[in-house]
């Protein structure tokens, strides 16, 4: 019996990539519109989206800017709803959105910051991935694909919310792999270690934190924001079509072993 050995890395139809306008979120809507996807560019503030629109649209792809909280159902379901509308049914979903708030220790962290990152960084996930379910579903077909962070796999100090927050993403992408995969819909999520954005620039442009770093990574370098597309597009790709909740690392080793224990 002949088989089909081909393998696609394209990614057809609509992608919607949250926190899109700068970081892994634009990364990763460079990636998707590169296999061939038009991409909704979801941000708090849809101005910022302007570069990121650019770049899609220089590949030949159609870009939509759209302001939306993540956190709030409501706005969530009505900016799905016009993605429908102007580009057409979601066949993909990377929720790059999230918040890091003041590094402490759990005695010290505040009330309103443990909302901030759930909000954002769970509920944002959640709300959106049940949005784009509504076209998956009916489809057979989709690929979600959740931010969550290295911080969920390995303890960083005083990062107890955060690491809680990227822990509760995690578990979402299991959960939902197993709900969806009748339905021809996979669910993934990826773990990065420390990545040069806008929001870890602060940590690693501290010589200690970035020497720090480096060394603990086997690899011997933090990662770009392109490391992180790339693999969100692959994901969003048949060649991943058998690829359901997994927790994927994307951190240069770190979490494969002690690189520097003296043997």
């Amino acid at each position: 019996m002949s088989q089909d050995h081909t393998v696609s890395f394209a990614v057809d139809g609509v992608a919607v990539v949250t926190g899109a306008a700068q970081g892994i979120g634009q990364a990763a809507a460079v990636a998707l519109a590169q296999q061939g996807a038009d991409v909704a560019l979801v941000d708090r503030d849809p101005e910022r989206c302007a570069e990121t629109a650019g770049l899609v649209e220089a590949l030949g792809r159609r870009a939509l800017a759209l302001g939306c909280d993540v956190s709030d159902k409501a706005a969530v379901d009505a900016c799905a709803d016009r993605v429908v509308a102007e580009l057409g049914p979601i066949t993909a979903l990377a929720t790059c959105a999230g918040v890091l708030t003041e590094n402490v220790t759990a005695e010290a962290v505040r009330e309103a910051d443990l909302d901030t990152l759930w909000d954002v960084n769970v509920k944002g996930s959640f709300h959106w991935a049940v949005a784009a379910s509504r076209s998956m579903i009916p489809a057979g077909r989709g690929s979600v694909v959740l931010i969550s962070s290295q911080a969920a796999l390995v303890s960083l100090p005083s990062q107890a919310g955060y690491s809680m927050s990227k822990g509760a993403v995690a578990t979402l992408a299991r959960s939902l792999a197993i709900d969806w995969a009748k339905h021809g819909v996979t669910v993934n999520a990826i773990c990065p270690t420390f990545i040069w954005t806008p929001m870890a620039a602060p940590m690693l442009e501290i010589p200690e934190v970035h020497a720090a770093a480096i060394r603990r990574i086997p690899i011997g370098r933090v990662g770009q924001p392109r490391d992180i597309g790339g693999v969100i597009a692959f994901l969003a790709s048949p060649a991943a079509s058998l690829i359901t909740g997994v927790v994927l690392p994307v951190d240069g080793g770190w979490t494969a072993g002690e690189p520097e224990l003296p043997l």
